[in-house]
């Protein structure tokens, strides 16, 4: 005879629970690091980020254009072909493949290369460095018959990391070298930016020479870096405010320069001009995508800073704010050199309305 206590549940009423589902548990919770949260907390999320994340990527529209054509614009489809590359890239890397792909493969929230290699070694008997993280310490040494090929493959390929120490060898030197490139990056590009936003004081005062812009730019350097150590909370929000209105005015001229200039040359969003633009122009095509990539400058701070936010705050950040803003400003930079292609050299500068330039002097 069974005895049923009221208040206490059923026999059919008791779920089954596998190791795996113990372990999604740990993480599941997790409100500020994924997608749950209140829709508050990922709005101020999102802004705070517009101030850490997109200062690179942001200011890339100063010197992009003078990159791909450092020797002047040959022919006038040249300028669709490359605004056409330059979408694209805005797309399909910073766009699909890391907000909407790479975001989601972090380490508990943290993201960057460490991470990813963490990630792997949670899986995989591979790490070559100590971990203090427990969950990574249990490491499953289970084999279960994979019912699926992809599932067979995936088995396989973790047999084949945790039994050749080359593999360990290479995943860990790549980590190094991804961490080392993104320091450098981090070093490099905040240079470029500031030199390339000092110049523009020339426009104003021609008297200057290059060198005492440089010597201009070392001071904004040194305190941009030197206020890193107040924290992302408090560089966030000092920041953002100032990105923001950085964006809505690049947005604004671009969309200014579009209806203004040459608004044909939404074409570009035909992906047959990057075709005819390596057809024409073949070997220096390719060359100049060396320039091209250039707009995507410090992408993977996505990724990298996404332990300070979450998916969502860096998804809406990219999608509503960033992307709208840089695209218009390069097709606003691409409609206004399709009227004056000799100014190639300073795009951004030149291609500013005079009202706006009459409002600064």
């Amino acid at each position: 005879m069974s005895i049923q206590v009221e208040g206490a549940p059923g026999p059919d009423r008791f779920q089954r629970q596998d190791s795996f589902y113990v372990e999604a548990q740990k993480t599941s919770n997790d409100k500020y690091h994924g997608s749950g949260g209140s829709w508050a907390r990922t709005l101020q999320l999102a802004f705070q980020s517009i101030g850490i994340v997109y200062g690179d990527v942001g200011t890339s529209p100063l010197y992009v254009y003078s990159s791909v054509f450092p020797d002047g614009i040959r022919h006038q489809d040249d300028l669709v072909g490359v605004l056409s590359l330059i979408l694209y890239t805005l797309i399909l890397i910073p766009m699909i493949k890391y907000a909407f792909i790479v975001l989601y493969a972090n380490d508990n929230g943290d993201g960057g290369t460490f991470a990813l290699y963490s990630l792997i070694s949670r899986y995989a008997n591979i790490r070559m460095i100590p971990n203090q993280q427990t969950e990574d310490e249990n490491v499953s040494n289970y084999s279960i018959e994979t019912p699926s090929s992809q599932l067979r493959r995936a088995q396989w390929m973790k047999q084949k990391m945790e039994s050749s120490k080359g593999v360990k060898i290479a995943l860990f030197t790549i980590t190094i070298l991804g961490t080392s490139m993104v320091m450098g990056d981090g070093t490099l590009t905040p240079a470029i930016s500031v030199l390339s936003a000092v110049s523009g004081i020339r426009e104003k005062a021609p008297s200057l020479t290059q060198l005492q812009v440089v010597w201009i730019s070392v001071p904004i350097l040194f305190v941009l870096f030197s206020v890193q150590r107040f924290g992302t909370d408090k560089v966030g929000y000092s920041f953002a405010p100032v990105i923001s209105v950085w964006f809505l005015l690049i947005a604004s001229i671009g969309m200014y320069n579009l209806i203004v200039h040459d608004i044909t040359i939404l074409r570009a969003f035909n992906p047959k001009y990057i075709v005819d633009y390596f057809k024409r122009n073949g070997k220096e095509a390719w060359v100049s995508l060396g320039g091209v990539v250039l707009c995507i400058t410090g992408t993977e701070a996505m990724f990298a800073d996404l332990g300070h936010f979450n998916i969502t705050a860096i998804q809406l950040s990219f999608t509503c704010v960033l992307f709208p803003s840089v695209a218009l400003c390069y097709m606003g930079q691409a409609a206004y050199l399709h009227k004056f292609p000799e100014n190639v050299g300073d795009t951004f500068y030149k291609s500013i309305p005079g009202i706006v330039q009459s409002m600064d002097a």
